[in-house]
């Protein structure tokens, strides 16, 4: 009876957490002055770039970087900036990395190319723990102050997330990717 009391105990706990599962991905700060605003390609560009539009106009900040496309504007320009170039994978990484990851380390590139030391980096709500845990790394022991604001025009789809393919999809694709992140630094 105890065995099966402890079994029931932990799948209750297995359910909390399956269910609980974006609640961790989801991670946000408030925003901040910062120098730049850092902004992230994907499926959902066109709302991770009216968020960082916004923040630039709100005052927070002043160059937008978009580093998939090696691009650094300073607020004036950030519209032209923003939409000139072609989305490319610096060579010079290696092909393990995931792409999360060149685009981080292609921002501390033009960071430090044009003296930048804080920044809002922003993009998808449930892709902004893994932007976090690599940021960490890339952007360590430096003296960079980091700010994450996922977009608000991107919303969460709530507590019946596994009702939605779309959202499994996100979901189980980041978990997937973080485990890379930790795993692939032994594979390179």
């Amino acid at each position: 009876m105890r065995t099966f009391a402890t079994a029931i105990c932990v799948l209750a706990m297995l359910a909390v957490l399956f269910i609980l599962a974006p609640d961790y991905l989801i991670y946000s700060d408030k925003p901040q002055k910062a120098d730049a605003v850092v902004l992230f390609l994907g499926t959902e560009y066109r709302e991770r770039k009216a968020e960082a539009v916004r923040l630039i106009n709100d005052g927070y900040a002043d160059y937008l970087i978009i580093p998939a496309y090696g691009k650094i504007a300073e607020a004036p320009n950030f519209e032209r900036g923003s939409l000139m170039g072609v989305p490319s994978r610096p060579s010079h990484y290696p092909v393990v990395f995931e792409d999360t990851h060149v685009e981080l380390l292609e921002a501390k590139r033009l960071m430090d190319g044009k003296g930048l030391t804080s920044a809002i980096f922003v993009s998808s709500p449930y892709h902004m723990r893994r932007i976090t845990v690599i940021a960490k790394r890339v952007f360590t022991g430096s003296g960079y102050r980091m700010i994450f604001v996922p977009t608000r025009f991107e919303k969460p789809t709530g507590r019946l997330w596994f009702l939605n393919q779309n959202t499994i999809r996100k979901v189980t694709g980041e978990y997937g990717k973080i485990a890379w992140f930790f795993l692939y630094r032994w594979v390179k």
